[in-house]
Formats: C-alpha cells, structure tokens, sequence
C-alpha cells in the first residue's frame, strides 16, 4: 500500500474510525483531552495528506456530471 491514493485511503479509514470513536465517547461524556488531541492531529494529517495528493482526475463516463461535496457548517 504504497501508493498515494492508497495511502490517502488508508488514512481517510483512519479518520473515519477515530471520528467514530470520538463521536461515541463524546455522546457519553467520556472523551478526555488526550484523546480529542489525538484526534486533532489525525485530522490535521488527513488534512495535509489531502491538499497534497496530486493525481489524475478519475473520468466520468460520458453524459454524467459530479459536482464536489459541500458540507454547510450549522450555526
């Protein structure tokens, strides 16, 4: 797995499971600091990791357009 996108993947499951733990801690009160720091970290690489990756756009196949993903913060 050496590959940038597979190590984007990889790091992309990282976060999604650290996300996951963290939303299930939090729900019961029961994340302390150090693990909200790890978390932070973690987001901060995926972050990094995603800005950098540089590879050929996949191809649509003919006839469909995918427009990006945008998340709306709530107030």
């Amino acid at each position: 797995m050496s590959q940038p996108h597979t190590q984007l993947a990889t790091l992309l499951r990282r976060g999604q499971w650290m996300l996951d733990e963290a939303a299930h801690k939090l729900g019961g009160k029961r994340l302390p600091a150090a693990d909200r720091h790890a978390v932070a970290a973690a987001l901060d690489e995926l972050s990094a990791a995603l800005r950098e990756y540089r590879d050929a756009p996949a191809e649509l196949p003919t006839g469909q357009d995918e427009r990006p993903t945008t998340v709306d913060a709530e107030s």
